[in-house]
Order: structure tokens, then sequence, then C-alpha cells
């Protein structure tokens, strides 16, 4: 999975536990009665932990990211972080007045209502938008995050590559050994001379291509090795080949 689709699914979850606050606040403020108002308020308080360990998760990956791609962020991510911020300010403002400012209590309703319709917005225009556009993940040539991984013992964000061009081996040795992988792992479901669809697409003229097939992804060797890692719909893996047998096969395949 890819580090967008990974915050996709946690906002889902963030998306739940917001309206499930928000139904529980009216619910206590509605007139629940006593004996079911203090159940409810402990599964409000439990909502709020969850969502606020859900949006500090989601958080990181976004920071992370950032940090990872060290690019300008688009308008529509301009106004995700302005909610995002916006939505801790307030979480930390009704805290303030539920634990400390008593006199202020009256006002925690409203905030929560305002958290909880910011939240919706928010998820809308990042999650929402990105779970309809790669059809829930199924096409990523839309996702920038292919480009990197998650790697431990903390998870932080690494580059594993980009769309851009790099140095494809020529040598008559690299590209031999290239053939005799391809002919061993990958002629069964492609015919390298030809685009007719075995299984999968043919692979005449890939690298002279603008795209790859089914992905849409940059015609490169860098595309090409992230799909072997992270392929598409029935394709199988190929991230067990060393970077070494990535060379040569991306050699063979750009005679083709």
């Amino acid at each position: 999975m890819t580090i967008f689709f990974i915050k996709s699914i946690l906002s889902l979850l963030l998306l739940a536990t917001a309206l499930y606050g928000m139904y529980s606040m009216f619910q206590v403020f509605g007139g629940a009665d006593a004996g079911n108002a203090a159940r409810i308020k402990l599964r409000h308080k439990l909502s709020g932990y969850i969502y606020v360990l859900v949006l500090l998760c989601i958080s990181y990956l976004c920071i992370g990211f950032a940090a990872a791609a060290q690019a300008e962020p688009s308008p529509r991510a301009v106004v995700h972080i302005v909610l995002a911020l916006s939505i801790v300010t307030l979480i930390i403002i009704k805290v303030l007045f539920i634990r400390r400012f008593r006199q202020f209590y009256a006002q925690a309703k409203t905030i929560g209502i305002v958290i909880g319709v910011m939240s919706i917005v928010m998820i809308g225009i990042s999650g929402g938008y990105f779970l309809t556009m790669t059809r829930f993940g199924q096409d990523r040539s839309v996702d920038k995050s292919v480009y990197y991984r998650l790697e431990p013992p903390f998870l932080t964000i690494a580059r594993i590559g980009g769309p851009g061009a790099v140095s494809i081996r020529t040598d008559r040795q690299s590209i031999g050994q290239g053939r005799t992988l391809f002919i061993a792992r990958c002629s069964a479901c492609h015919d390298p001379l030809s685009t007719r669809t075995i299984v999968g697409p043919g692979l005449k003229g890939l690298l002279k291509n603008p795209t790859l097939p089914k992905s849409g992804h940059p015609a490169t060797a860098e595309s090409i090795r992230f799909q072997l890692r992270q392929p598409l719909e029935g394709m199988p893996s190929f991230a067990y080949l060393s970077e070494e047998e990535m060379e040569e096969l991306i050699a063979y395949l750009n005679t083709l």
C-alpha cells in the first residue's frame, strides 16, 4: 500500500470517530436520561481519544511526506493544512474549556460541532478525493507517494526514486542477462514482440512510448522499477529481484 492510500484509510476512521463524537454530544446535550448520559459521555470521550490518536498518525505521515518530497504544497494541500491546524487549535481550546476554564463550558458544544464539520470538509478534500480519483487505490497513476516508502523502525518516509529518466544499461552482457530473466519470469504473461495481450499487455516499444500500459506512469526506468515492486491488479510482485537483476531486466526491455 502507498503512503497516500494508508493515510486515506486512516482518514475514514477519523471521519467515523468525528461523526460519532458529534452524535454522542447531541445525545448528551439533547436530554439523555441520567443513566444513559454517563455511558454516552464515556463513549464520547473514548471517540475523542481515538480521533486525536488517528489525527496524530495522519499528521505524522503528512509531515514525513512533505519533508521527504521537499516540494511546494498544492492549493488543495494548503487548504488541507489550514483546516488541520485549525482543528488542532480548536481541540486544545475545547479541552481547556472543559478541564480548566469551566465558565466557558457552554461554548464547548459549539466548538465540537465546528470540529466535526471541519473534519468532514478536510477528509472530503483529501482522503475522499484520493480514494475517488484512484478508484479506492486501484489506479496509482495519480499517486505521487508511489515514489516513497515507509522505513522501520520509526516508519520514516524515504524517497526511492522519481518519474524522471535515469540511465539505462546498453552493454551486451546486461541485455543478454535481462533477456534470460525475462524469459524465465515474464514471458508467460507478456509478449515482448508485440502489443497483444496474453495475461498482461504486450511490451513491444515499452520504453519508446510516453506512458506505460495499464498504470499510465511515465515510460521510464524508474516507473518500471516501481511497477515491479508495487504491481497493479493481478500482476505478482517482483520486489525480491536484486538491484542488479532490475538493471539487467530494464536493459532488455529498453531494446523492445
